[in-house]
């Protein structure tokens, strides 16, 4: 059995016991963890990312690896992300605290929301979930209903955040305790 730790957000967690991919792999043979440049370093759309695994796993990830080549351009971006890696630090770790103020300000309006390690926050609105994010849309605010399940906001500009905040303040279904 293979196991796959996706650890796209790994440079937004803050929390001390998460799980590190790494250490999984150098521990557990069947282990391959995969990382993105799409997050952390804003170069979602250009399909640049790795993984990491033992070598009798990475054969076959090498097998469907073709189709998904990195372009010259995305190789480029990624490579000079890499040679600026303060600054991408830097901006994760200003987006960890926006992401820090939206979840303490959300809770002291009273909703429930879970603990987020990522770059975004899950609003568990339910079945109010289209219409939280027409309201959203109405404020120039753009959130992801996902059907009756929920909606996920990403941190973004604190200007903006201050307004989901203030969308929140306002809106009297707040989500459901699960």
């Amino acid at each position: 059995m293979v196991i796959v730790i996706d650890e796209a957000y790994q440079e937004f967690v803050r929390a001390e016991h998460a799980v590190d991919g790494i250490e999984m792999y150098r521990k557990y043979p069947n282990v391959v963890v995969l990382r993105t440049f799409s997050k952390a370093h804003g170069l979602a759309g250009l399909r640049v990312g790795y993984s990491v695994s033992n070598p009798d796993l990475t054969q076959h990830l090498r097998v469907a690896a073709t189709p998904f080549a990195v372009s010259q351009i995305a190789e480029r971006a990624a490579v000079t992300s890499l040679r600026n890696f303060s600054q991408v630090v830097e901006r994760v770790q200003s987006l960890v605290d926006e992401r820090d103020r939206v979840t303490a300000g959300l809770r002291e309006l009273g909703w429930v929301v879970p603990d987020a390690q990522g770059n975004f926050v899950w609003l568990d609105l339910g079945e109010n979930s289209a219409d939280f994010a027409a309201l959203a849309g109405e404020r120039a605010l753009s959130v992801r209903a996902f059907g009756n399940e929920g909606v996920r906001v990403s941190i973004g500009e604190e200007e903006a955040n201050t307004r989901f905040l203030e969308l929140c303040a306002d809106y009297t279904k707040p989500p459901r305790r699960s």
